[in-house]
């Protein structure tokens, strides 16, 4: 029976499209990366967790020698790429479009394990590594970025625009981890609260 739902499996992933199978690859290296941290998350685990041959990485990797940069700059197009979806909305309420971030930010997609132990990873990656670190400096700049766009949209008020950005950035960063540690100790529900109610507090909404 193992052996029919594992060949069942083979054959499924063969008729996986490439961009699928390169994105169940990069889920295999946070899964792993979070597990084993950067040390252990080499090709060979990899493509053992995987059920994959080492030559097919090429396939799918522009840089097979350096998995762990290619996934973390992944990750972070893939999160400002969400953003950018939500700013893109046009919500007519312009505290929605940041509330969506928050949102966003808290899904069980950037809210979970195997993302919180990446990111870990990453985090002493970039106090170590130029690579890591340029990649670190250029998705900060977007993501303050569209902040900004997003904070532009509210009304004119007491705080700086650019404080506020700042602000909102600090506290989802402070709130994600807190709340990627202990789901218990903060729940999703009271972590988004907290977010919402320091942005009105900032930028009121009367």
């Amino acid at each position: 029976m193992a052996a029919t739902i594992e060949g069942t499996k083979r054959r499924r992933v063969r008729r996986q499209t490439p961009a699928l199978r390169r994105q169940d690859l990069l889920a295999v290296t946070i899964s792993c990366l979070a597990q084993l941290g950067p040390r252990g998350t080499t090709g060979r685990e990899i493509c053992r967790r995987a059920g994959v041959s080492h030559g097919l990485l090429r396939h799918y990797f522009s840089n097979p020698d350096n998995l762990l940069l290619e996934t973390y700059q992944e990750l972070c197009d893939s999160f400002i790429a969400r953003f950018e979806e939500e700013l893109a909305a046009g919500y007519a309420d312009p505290w929605k479009t940041i509330d969506r971030l928050f949102e966003v930010h808290f899904s069980d997609e950037w809210s979970n394990p195997d993302i919180l132990g990446a990111w870990i990873a990453f985090w002493a990656l970039v106090r170590n590594n130029p690579d890591f670190a340029a990649v670190s400096v250029n998705y900060n700049a977007r993501l303050q970025a569209l902040l900004a766009q997003a904070v532009a949209r509210l009304p004119e008020g007491p705080v700086p625009p650019r404080d506020i950005a700042a602000l909102v950035s600090a506290t989802m960063d402070g709130l994600w981890l807190d709340y990627s540690l202990s789901s218990e100790r903060l729940p999703r529900a009271r972590a988004l609260d907290l977010a919402k109610t320091m942005l009105r507090r900032l930028a009121p909404t009367a």
